[in-house]
């Protein structure tokens, strides 16, 4: 009887003692992902600066991430949109947040995702009394877009003509352009709007929205050459962190067809 019980609890202590070694193997393997050097730009509410720390939608799940993997945290770099783009599509171990996930751009990367959507929308001044009925009037209207960036890509594919689209390299400066109406219009996500005028504090019943330009999901794009082993676990990751992400939208009050 005696022999029967060592033997159980051998086999007890051999399950339990595999089981941690398995687990130690799996924070191990984890601690040693390669790193990341991440880029991104000013776009709130997924990426901005605040009090001179970064922080948005995208920066925080991104922290949990790191969490969640053991991860120490990871370079982030702020750069214009268009140094990011292309540092991330020719530099191995590198990865580009809040990036629209398009058809023309899914074989150009790696990517983790989606944390949320942007609703892409044109809005213009109450006082200019836009009313459209049609795309074809839209086009004949001078908008203001941020250069390279999903904004401008969701301009073309509606037919906007180049003439028509005053490139900039931030938010701020397309809301410039129609606040001082050298645009009639201006492309932005519903998100990205409601965060500016609370931010800059401005009244933003003077604005509407005239035409609903797209729908798209935003991810994490990672450099094509990035490993499947690090996408795994960040996709994992992420996926395991849903009710901490919801709570995190919530706290940027993301609008909820933004989800």
């Amino acid at each position: 009887m005696k022999k029967f019980i060592y033997l159980c609890l051998a086999l007890s202590l051999s399950a339990f003692s595999n089981t941690a070694m398995a687990a130690s193997k799996s924070n191990l393997e984890q601690s040693q992902l390669t790193p990341i050097t991440f880029y991104t730009e000013i776009y709130p509410p997924a990426n901005y600066m605040k009090d001179n720390e970064l922080v948005g939608i995208t920066v925080d799940s991104l922290k949990l991430i790191w969490t969640e993997l053991k991860l120490p945290e990871q370079d982030i770099t702020v750069l214009p949109w268009t140094r990011a783009y292309r540092n991330t599509l020719k530099t191995s171990n590198t990865a580009l947040f809040t990036m629209a996930k398009t058809p023309a751009r899914e074989p150009l990367f790696k990517w983790v995702g989606p944390l949320f959507k942007s609703v892409h929308i044109l809005m213009a001044k109450k006082s200019s009394n836009l009313k459209f009925t049609n795309l074809a009037d839209v086009l004949n209207y001078k908008v203001s877009a941020i250069k390279g960036d999903v904004s401008e890509i969701s301009l073309r594919q509606v037919g906007f003509p180049d003439f028509n689209i005053a490139k900039v390299d931030d938010l701020e400066r397309s809301f410039i352009m129609l606040q001082s109406e050298r645009v009639e219009m201006m492309v932005t996500s519903v998100h990205s709007f409601q965060h500016l005028t609370n931010r800059l504090n401005i009244d933003a019943s003077q604005y509407e929205q005239v035409w609903k330009v797209n729908e798209i999901s935003n991810y994490i794009a990672f450099n094509i050459e990035t490993s499947d082993e690090v996408i795994q676990a960040y996709q994992t990751a992420l996926d395991k962190l849903e009710s901490q992400r919801a709570l995190i939208k919530q706290s940027y009050i993301l609008p909820i067809l933004e989800y």
